[in-house]
């Protein structure tokens, strides 16, 4: 992979940060006991991958997930119903998993956790499509091994290993056109991968990066029918056995937005859906709710006319559409809005809905009459809502002057938001002009946007800080809730949790005028460890339960995946007598000799046993003995044997065991050479 991105230099302060962290640790170890120990850390399960990645409706099958302190793990719990799941294994860094998954279970994402004594993960990522699933077979590394498959597939792969790539071959005939998806940030993986399509002969006909930000997606019509091959090419220096991945190699149709983004209820649209695969002139369109329909007027490849119907009745916010035919495409958002849409022309009157088609150098501006004192809200709807605009509002005054300007707003649960939002007081009455723009140097009308003028709207959103609460039996916990308040929205907020668990109270909670938290008191005090339950806490003066964005293992910046996740994973969790802090992240072994670590131990007061040590994961021909073990530092010795396998091991983890618990280290990386 040639050429420098916006990641690497992601990937390069973590690194650094890593190296940094490393060294504090070691310099610590070094030095003699603190008078005051460190707190003990509790370790909440974590799953760091998800294998297979989704699979389809009315099926059963066995997932592995791999991961860091799911020793004991008990449950498998979906947000969902229409998944269910059992736990067949399970150790500290791996479990087997059994899903059984409804045949109406609902096409796209599905989240999952696991809970144990520890407490409850974060959720992770399964997604359901509706082609036939498989997983890869190795070995498929070279040109030569090119697994053969046909297609239309869904693909389920890793790429666990170092110098790894995926070769698969299939047949296609003239004329046809498919489409190669690669998904793996946007099922919360942190591969970082390329996408290659090589005719019989081995030429490259597309080569294909970051389309979604990390993941690679072309569509490719095929002028003459034969064999091809698509090659899966990590851009990694190191593989990693978290890394897995789905690849789509389907001829359903992709869908990117929808223009114009918004409809009022009670109105009969034209709209165009832009993406790809949209060529046949028989396929149906999904809705996701009553009361929005439409049917296909024109099929054009990469774009399709649609006459979209919205009833009377329709529920106001974002929905989806989908596109049917050969199989189920992917979901586009469209608005419903009850805002007066504007007609045309240059002049507007407030309260307004604009919709349109952002340029880069052809900003759109709109006059308005403002009276003297008065407050009125400008916001731009595109990105958060599938349109790949990246807007810029300004405000301007009878002498073309910017008195305002906002470029990336602050939108509650919302990460990398690129959409435009301005609260402005008008000192003076008078003519003025909000003026919007796309700041990306892009062209073409598949930039929908929607702008509301309109004045304040107060309201709140609840928004807990955990969605992995947990509380020890017979102590008191504090859960913090917090009040996004928007356009002066003021008063007094009474909270009340629902779905405790039996033995776990929560103290009345209110989120006083002025304030913008609380700390909700739990109280576990007759419920025993391992008790869980889903709880929400609503407010009257709020629109929907609190919730959280809760950030699923996967790449570093734009890349990352999150879930809206408005129930917390309450567990009453086992108090942990210690943890352990490994000295370094990563460690060099040469064959045939040693090197040691050292581990510091925290230890809760009053306990004072012995903690003996092991290390699960390790390569083969390696293994590792305890030098010493003192109450705070234990060092331990690893041996490779002059036969040790080459190669890199990501997944040590040093365990310790001590009186009746197994408390793990964070994870680190072992390389014999």
């Amino acid at each position: 992979m040639i050429g420098f991105h916006s990641k690497d230099l992601i990937i390069t302060k973590v690194h650094q940060a890593l190296i940094l962290l490393a060294l504090a640790l070691s310099a610590f170890a070094d030095e003699e006991p603190a008078s005051q120990p460190a707190a003990v850390q509790h370790r909440l399960p974590v799953i760091s991958r998800v294998f297979p990645q989704g699979w389809q409706p009315g099926t059963s099958l066995e997932v592995e997930i791999l991961g860091e302190h799911l020793d004991r793990a008990s449950q498998v719990v979906f947000l969902d119903s229409s998944i269910t799941g059992r736990i067949l294994e399970v150790s500290v860094t791996r479990a087997l998993l059994q899903f059984e998954i409804a045949a109406g279970a609902a096409l796209g994402e599905h989240y999952f956790r696991v809970i144990s004594p520890r407490g409850a993960s974060g959720p992770m990522l399964f997604r359901i499509g509706d082609q036939r699933h498989r997983n890869e077979k190795e070995p498929n590394s070279r040109m030569e091994e090119a697994e053969r498959i046909d297609a239309p597939v869904t693909i389920n792969a890793r790429l666990e290993r170092d110098s790894d790539f995926d070769f698969f071959r299939f047949h296609t005939e003239a004329g046809q056109r498919w489409i190669f998806d690669l998904r793996a940030a946007r099922n919360g993986n942190g591969l970082d991968s390329a996408l290659i399509l090589l005719d019989a002969r081995g030429r490259k006909l597309e080569h294909v990066e970051d389309h979604f930000i990390w993941d690679p997606f072309f569509a490719h019509t095929f002028t003459e029918a034969g064999d091809y091959t698509v090659v899966v090419q990590p851009s990694h220096t190191r593989n990693d056995p978290n890394f897995t991945y789905q690849l789509d190699v389907r001829q359903a149709a992709y869908l990117q937005t929808i223009s114009p983004l918004s409809l009022a209820p009670g109105s009969e649209t034209e709209v165009t859906v832009f993406g790809e695969g949209l060529s046949d002139g028989s396929a149906r369109l999904w809705f996701d709710a009553a009361g929005l329909s439409g049917r296909l007027l024109q099929a054009r490849g990469n774009s399709a006319l649609v006459q979209l119907r919205v009833s009377p009745d329709a529920k106001p916010g974002p929905h989806r559409m989908r596109w049917d035919s050969r199989g189920m495409s992917n979901p586009a958002t469209l608005l419903v809005d009850a805002t007066p849409a504007h007609k045309a022309g240059d002049e507007i009157t407030i309260p307004v809905s604009i919709t349109g088609t952002a340029r880069y150098r052809q900003p759109e501006r709109f006059q308005f009459q403002a009276e003297a004192g008065q407050t009125l809200v400008f916001e731009v709807r595109a990105q958060r809502f599938g349109s790949p605009v990246d807007s810029m509002l300004r405000i301007l005054d009878a002498q073309g002057k910017a008195i305002a300007s906002n470029d990336d707003a602050t939108v509650p649960g919302v990460a990398f938001n690129k959409d435009s939002r301005i609260r402005h007081k008008f000192e003076k009455a008078g003519q003025y002009t909000v003026e919007m723009r796309n700041v990306s140097a892009v062209t073409g009308e598949n930039y929908p946007y929607q702008l509301l003028v309109m004045r304040p709207q107060p309201s709140v959103e609840l928004m807990f800080a955990t969605d992995q609460p947990y509380l020890y039996p017979g102590e008191t916990r504090k859960w913090k809730v917090n009040a996004v308040r928007q356009d002066d929205f003021a008063g007094d907020i009474e909270l009340v949790v629902n779905g405790l668990p039996a033995g776990v109270e929560a103290k009345p909670a209110r989120i006083a005028e002025g304030s913008s938290d609380v700390e909700i008191e739990l109280r576990a005090m007759g419920a025993a460890v391992g008790t869980y339950a889903a709880i929400e806490v609503t407010a009257s003066q709020a629109q929907s339960p609190a919730w959280r964005s809760a950030r699923i293992s996967s790449g570093g910046g734009e890349g990352a995946t999150f879930a809206r996740v408005n129930r917390a994973a309450l567990v009453v969790a086992e108090k942990p007598l210690f943890s352990l802090e490994a000295a370094a992240t990563s460690l060099n072994l040469v064959r045939g000799g040693t090197a040691e670590l050292k581990v510091m131990v925290r230890r809760q007061p009053g306990f004072e046993g012995v903690v003996t040590y092991q290390a699960a994961n390790l390569p083969e021909g390696v293994r590792v003995e305890t030098v010493s073990s003192g109450a705070e530092i234990a060092v331990l010795r690893f041996h490779a044997k002059p036969d040790a396998r080459i190669g890199r091991a990501s997944r040590v983890a040093i365990l310790g065991a001590g009186a009746g618990q197994t408390q793990e280290a964070p994870k680190i990386s072992l390389l014999v050479d």
